[in-house]
């Protein structure tokens, strides 16, 4: 019954911003309009309306309290933007396509992109997308995201945006850069969004952007419940592209059951190892009614960080040892069963630039292991099974987010450390505590984590490798992510900040070599311990869904993707 009146209400609600799709001047709905549950009561069909809604319920762990801006801050909605808002290119199968840009073109010098974007888009709330939403959007975002290299460097790159048509707009940089197009097909955070989502100085309206999705894509906010535990979506009524099956879509928080709530039907699909345990896949892939499927692209690196600039983990025959002492086949037969590939470097070899590496990370070896940390002097004088030297005991403390994720291969790392005479003491501290700790406060020994996968991997990860988190640099070139910073410490401070800035300073050519050497230095290093590469996984219920198509991001939600028995 909850799901047919939701039906009925969303139903409504679409029915009551159509109109708002005929004419690039209708009037932008009120803030308050299109998301609460009286509007589309006051409009709703009758019950046995001709045309049946198609709905599903996906299961997600935590709720969308920071809203869906396109920014830092909006943790759990990042896996859902690509339903809401799209970019100007898209990158499938291996190249770059068009998106909201039907096509594009780049001057001889390589200081000026212009494209041409598709005629009769519109934004949800009725408003047209052109060129002028184009300059506003990124005129607007290019404050908001800073000079940092998260998402990659187009941003402090650009000199100008320039509309020389309706329907045309061009980026002049300042000198040229490899990877404008993949800047560019990063949905978070340049999925364009409408005016609306701006105050009038140009930041984000971050209330507004609570209960409201102001994007081109094919779904848009619908209702959220009481408690903040059930979020609906709606097809957008104006879009452009190819109509999807599932016309309305609720997100149920289920932070710890989601296994029963697929068994029971409660739930019909479920995506990702961020919200479902390989254990739990495998469990639900196996049972009759359920389906799991597992994408082909590695497309994230697990790993553990070592504080190189703490004693003894500056030692590099320490971090070398515990490199050596952990077995990654048994890591992704044991702990992931099966469903992760044991790394032999910081990034992927599938991904763009990182298939040239010459040094890859040292290979288990127990044995060995324990004879580099006696010819180092560290050895178990007192018989308590710690290895000491000097005074110092290998003693350290792991400080990981309390998600779920890391549990596991958190406790394994333990287990085979002690059996080398390391001891591990764990740290599970919640995601902001985390971020708070590890980020701004840089107050760790070693983390378990994980890089920022494709496609900002492995771009914006050699970017971080920049051995300086001052963000007061003139340069205006720094590291956001401590824990990556250290990873060239086989490398001079000097010869790592040279190569790294490289990057701001060069076209096509040259960037392989950059990331080649970055890639080499790190795996010798042992500072950032790749695990696994992790491709991800989903399981629905087959008597509602046919099939699922991955989004070119695995990890992303695309209910687009999912097609419909």
């Amino acid at each position: 019954m909850k799901k047919i009146l939701s039906l009925l209400l969303i139903a409504a609600m679409a029915m009551a911003i159509l109109a708002g799709c005929g004419s690039a001047d209708s009037k932008k709905p009120a803030a308050d309009e299109n998301t609460g549950s009286e509007a589309a009561e006051e409009t709703a069909p009758a019950e046995g309306a001709e045309n049946e809604e198609h709905s599903i319920v996906i299961a997600q762990s935590a709720n969308f309290a920071m809203g869906f801006a396109p920014d830092v801050h909006s943790f759990e909605s990042t896996y859902y933007m690509n339903n809401f808002y799209e970019s100007l290119v898209e990158y499938k199968d291996g190249e770059y396509v068009p998106g909201l840009a039907t096509d594009w073109t780049v001057s001889e010098d390589g200081l000026t992109y212009t494209f041409n974007l598709r005629e009769g888009v519109k934004f949800n709330d009725g408003t047209d997308f052109n060129a002028d939403a184009v300059k506003l959007y990124f005129d607007n975002m290019k404050p908001i995201l800073g000079a940092s290299a998260n998402y990659g460097q187009l941003d402090m790159l650009t000199t100008e945006i320039t509309v020389d048509a309706p329907l045309t707009v061009s980026f002049h940089l300042s000198q040229p850069y490899y990877n404008v197009l993949n800047d560019l097909s990063m949905c978070m955070p340049r999925g364009i969004l409408a005016a609306a989502a701006f105050n009038e100085d140009g930041s984000l309206n971050a209330e507004y952007l609570l209960d409201h999705t102001p994007g081109t894509g094919p779904y848009m906010f619908g209702t959220v419940n009481d408690t903040a535990t059930e979020y609906t979506f709606v097809k957008n009524p104006c879009y452009w592209g190819e109509a999807p099956d599932v016309d309305t879509f609720t997100v149920k928080i289920i932070p710890e059951s989601k296994v029963a709530a697929m068994r029971s039907g409660d739930v019909d699909f479920v995506m990702g190892s961020d919200t479902l345990d390989a254990g739990s896949y495998l469990e639900l892939a196996q049972t009759e009614g359920i389906t799991g499927v597992v994408s082909d692209f590695d497309f994230v690196t697990e790993f553990i960080a070592l504080n190189s600039t703490l004693a003894p983990l500056s030692d590099s025959a320490v971090r070398t040892a515990i490199q050596m002492g952990i077995d990654k086949s048994a890591v992704a037969e044991s702990v992931y069963s099966g469903l992760r590939t044991p790394a032999d470097s910081v990034m992927p070899a599938g991904m763009p630039y990182c298939d040239k590496v010459s040094v890859h990370t040292t290979g288990y070896d127990a044995d060995t292991a324990a004879k580099l940390l006696e010819a180092a002097g560290w050895v178990d004088g007192d018989g308590d099974g710690i290895r000491e030297k000097d005074g110092t005991s290998l003693s350290f403390t792991i400080t990981y987010p309390s998600t779920g994720t890391y549990d596991n291969v958190v406790l394994y790392f333990q287990s085979a450390m002690a059996k080398l005479g390391i001891e591990i003491k764990t740290d599970p501290v919640d995601l902001m505590a985390f971020v708070q700790k590890i980020f701004m406060e840089q107050d760790y020994e070693m983390t378990a984590y994980m890089s920022y996968w494709f496609p900002y991997d492995p771009y914006t990860f050699i970017a971080n490798m920049y051995p300086s988190t001052d963000y007061t640099n003139p340069s205006g070139i720094y590291s956001t992510d401590p824990q990556v910073a250290k990873a060239l410490a086989a490398m001079s401070e000097e010869e790592a900040t040279e190569l790294i800035s490289g990057m701001y300073n060069t076209d096509d050519p040259a960037v392989q070599d950059i990331f080649t050497k970055a890639l080499d230095s790190a795996n010798e290093s042992s500072v950032v311990i790749p695990l696994n590469y992790r491709n991800e996984y989903a399981v629905f219920n087959n008597s509602v869904i046919d099939s699922y198509t991955f989004n070119a991001i695995p990890n992303h939600v695309d209910v687009a993707g999912i097609h419909l028995k």
